[in-house]
């Protein structure tokens, strides 16, 4: 049986993070929040077009509630292929990105405002 309330076998299964890792930390969560955003506006439009090419059946069409449940239901898909598969996407278009926000950093001087 699986103790679950012993943390300290836990912590030899979890990886631990060095200074230089800490480092490259804000890098990893930058490239991570990229894929997410690239990888899940392909799967979002994807699943559009897809939606947009069937047709609603007569006698079983759910109304509204049924187009929110999809709609939730494609962004839910979409979030999830771009969190397992984002990464055949975003990593050809990640260096230019990289290279765009550092030319970007330059020119105003490291106050660039990922959030503005």
């Amino acid at each position: 049986m699986l103790n679950i309330s012993s943390t300290s076998s836990m912590q030899t299964y979890l990886p631990q993070a060095s200074a230089p890792d800490r480092a490259t930390g804000s890098s990893l969560e930058t490239k991570q929040a990229f894929q997410n955003f690239v990888a899940g506006t392909f799967f979002k439009q994807m699943l559009k077009s897809l939606r947009s090419g069937q047709g609603e059946i007569q006698y079983l069409g759910g109304g509204q509630a049924e187009k929110m449940f999809r709609g939730q239901l494609d962004q839910q898909l979409a979030e999830d292929l771009a969190k397992d598969h984002g990464a055949h996407f975003a990593a050809p278009l990640y260096p230019n990105f990289e290279n765009y926000r550092q030319a970007r950093q330059a020119e105003l001087g490291g106050q660039l405002n990922h959030f503005a």
